[in-house]
């Protein structure tokens, strides 16, 4: 055996070319080796050599199958809104609207932003909105809901103690009547026939309306009171004269009058000079200056031609302002003509009795332009003295 390994070490890798060299171990070999390369010796060895087969067949199988997949199985069953079958997504399907599933398959509701007329809505701008209210309803005064947004106050179904029929809030003098509020009338001030605190004008109300013609209201008409059955001032006619002296001539003059008793001042006599004249008097409450040169606040109370004989004595204005003062009270009082023509004195007159305070004041050009300070108007004012 160990003689067919070295052979196999030694020819194998000469096999191709190499000269074959052979190697005999006669080792426990009796027999004679003749040249003819016949062995006639019995063997009579042991053979101890031991065969391995280390061949190891590894086959290799290097082929790769790759089977690819190419066919896409697509699910075409996809949600339609409207075909009538709720799937997916859709929370309803009725074919369309209906009266509990809108037209995009979500179930009604108001405030959803969908309008579903066949639900019985009006409109849906998902909330309260100029034109829909929060219940799905067109905006109407009247129907319940109080739309801030279309500009409602409140809204009672109607005209109610605190809420007018077009929505607004109840005031006296809003220019709604509101009988539920207690309203007799509201023509949105005092009127001929309202007085302001929005109860029918009637002399003996306790509420003096001038625009009605009273002059004073004590309640229960009564003569003899200082306010009679007609709501007219008892008053004595009375008149007070500054001075016809006359030293200064130009346009007009401006001062005040303060009432220290109740009074009602009806016409004005001037100091002219000789000839036609336009006389205008003006008045408003408080006093006059600050307002010499302007004309804010002031209250034109008539103006009328007039015919003076001359300076030095009284020429009635045939003007009755009908101003009532009370005790307390004062005004300012312009009285002009429209060219030189108005006498008047330089001083600081000043002429008082137990009914008002006369008070000194400007002169000037007409109209609103008096810078003559410490001046004081000729005439006579005639006016009623009230109890």
């Amino acid at each position: 055996m160990r003689a067919i390994f070295l052979w196999l070490v030694i020819v194998l890798p000469c096999l191709a070319g190499c000269a074959t060299i052979e190697i005999n171990d006669n080792s426990g070999d009796s027999g004679t080796n003749s040249d003819a390369g016949e062995d006639a010796g019995p063997d009579t060895g042991t053979d101890t050599d031991t065969d391995t087969d280390t061949d190891t067949d590894t086959d290799t199988d290097t082929d790769t199958d790759t089977d690819t997949d190419t066919d896409t199985d697509t699910d075409t069953d996809t949600d339609v809104c409207g075909d009538g079958s709720a799937t997916g997504t859709e929370d309803c399907d009725d074919s369309g609207e209906s009266a509990t599933c809108d037209d995009d398959c979500t179930v009604v509701s108001c405030g959803d932003g969908n309008t579903n007329t066949t639900a019985g809505e009006d409109c849906d701008d998902s909330g309260e909105s100029a034109t829909c209210d929060d219940d799905c309803t067109f905006v109407s005064c009247g129907d319940g809901n109080t739309n801030t947004t279309a500009g409602e106050d409140c809204d009672d179904s109607g005209e109610s103690a605190t809420c007018d029929d077009d929505c607004t809030v109840v005031s006296c003098g809003d220019g709604n009547t509101n009988t539920t509020a207690g309203e007799d009338c509201d023509d949105s001030d005092e009127s001929a026939t309202c007085d302001d605190d929005c109860t029918t004008a009637e002399c003996g109300d306790w509420t003096v309306n001038t625009t009605a013609g009273e002059q004073c209201d004590d309640g229960p008409p009564a003569n003899g009171d200082g306010c009679d059955v007609n709501c007219q001032l008892e008053c004595t006619a009375v008149s007070i004269t500054t001075t016809y002296a006359g030293s200064n001539l130009f346009h007009g003059n401006m001062f005040d009058i303060t009432a220290t008793n109740d009074i009602i001042v009806h016409t004005f006599d001037v100091n002219a000079v000789s000839g036609n004249h336009v006389i205008e008097i003006h008045y408003r409450p408080g006093s006059y200056v600050g307002y010499n040169t302007s004309s804010t606040g002031w209250i034109l109370g008539g103006s009328v031609p007039i015919t003076s004989s001359g300076t030095g004595s009284g020429t009635p204005v045939p003007v009755d302002i009908n101003l009532i003062m009370t005790a307390g009270q004062t005004y300012g009082f312009y009285v002009t003509t429209q060219g030189t023509s108005m006498a008047y004195t330089t001083g600081d007159l000043i002429v008082t009795n137990s009914d008002l305070w006369f008070n000194f004041g400007h002169g000037g050009a007409y109209p609103f332009n008096l810078t003559s300070t410490v001046r004081s108007w000729n005439g006579t004012v005639h006016y009623g003295a009230c109890n």
